[in-house]
């Protein structure tokens, strides 16, 4: 590895792919760093894995070769000439895919086409992957306390009032941290939830995971995340990340969800009440950006004001 990024002849000598014509390093990522390689035999995806420890890369290699027993539309990951999925590339992990056919689409551009492919997809993983998986993944992790968030809240308050040269991003970060301590010492959603059952489901779907072609979905990616978690809590995230709980898209999303699966009402409110809960206390953004330094996850800085979840799911009328 150099500094900015792998050499040629490292991925080379790693995978037998065969010379390589060009290496290409690819933005967007949150987590890890991407390159695009063209090889003798190819174009093939690199990931270069922020994580020191090998175990989350090699559950998603696991969940790869799941989901593609399972007839899912998932890139392969290549084996190694050692003979693994995994390589260490200067001090890093990486792994080297194969390129997903299609092409992801801008969220401003989604349309109720691509809203229906994507509530279709969903559906079809949630109906071919098991409930149950043979190797170890993390359940779905419940809310932190109030108190604890106050508490990491308040961390990432004085860490952007530390700033020397904040920016307009870093306004809006600091404006909704305080918006959302005021309502968390004013109105916290209750702590006990009520249970759902979990099953195994992708962790991470949304628009920039999945590819289309002509407007419908050709392949998912990243299967970085997967857990025990209720679909519904799923369905619930994907219509907030990707869809923004826009009643069109999102009202596209779960009939075509639920014509290939059914979902009840009762069961997606539930949903909705465990993904508010954990919204209200998910601070993974900014402690990522301004306690680790990692300025990937500034992509998902919005603008204020911070409107608590069950307002914005009331708002939608999605149901």
């Amino acid at each position: 590895m150099t500094p900015t990024g792998p050499l040629a002849a490292e991925v080379a000598a790693v995978w037998p792919v065969g010379p390589l014509a060009a290496l290409t390093p690819l933005g967007g990522g949150s987590i890890n760093a991407a390159w695009r390689v063209q090889a003798a035999s190819g174009a093939f995806h690199l990931r270069v894995y922020r994580d020191p420890h090998r175990e989350r890369a090699e559950v998603e290699h696991r969940a790869v070769r799941l989901a593609r027993a399972c007839g899912l539309p998932t890139p392969e990951v290549l084996i190694t000439r050692g003979g693994g999925t995994l390589a260490r590339l200067g001090n890093r992990w990486a792994a080297l895919f194969e390129v997903a056919p299609g092409t992801p689409v801008p969220r401003p551009a989604l349309t109720p086409e691509h809203a229906a492919g994507l509530g279709a997809l969903l559906a079809d993983l949630h109906a071919r992957l098991p409930d149950a998986v043979p190797f170890e993944v993390p359940p779905l992790s419940p809310p932190a306390g109030v108190t604890a968030t106050l508490e990491r809240l308040q961390v990432i308050e004085t860490a952007i009032l530390a700033l020397p040269h904040p920016d307009a991003a870093d306004g809006w970060a600091l404006d909704r941290t305080r918006q959302r301590l005021t309502h968390l010492r004013t109105s916290p959603l209750p702590d006990d939830l009520p249970a759902l059952p979990l099953r195994f489901v992708h962790g991470d779907f949304h628009d920039g995971n999945v590819f289309f072609l002509g407007g419908v979905p050709a392949s998912v990616i990243d299967w970085e995340q997967p857990r025990l978690a209720p679909r519904a809590w799923e369905v619930v995230r994907a219509l907030h990340l990707s869809l923004r709980l826009d009643p069109v898209l999102g009202g596209t999303f779960l009939r075509a969800y639920r014509g290939h699966l059914p979902l009840s009402a009762e069961e997606l409110r539930l949903g909705v009440a465990l993904y508010a809960a954990l919204q209200e206390r998910n601070v993974w953004v900014y402690e990522s950006v301004y306690l680790r330094g990692n300025p990937g996850p500034r992509a998902f800085i919005r603008p204020p004001p911070y409107v608590p979840f069950p307002q914005a799911w009331a708002a939608s009328e999605l149901r």
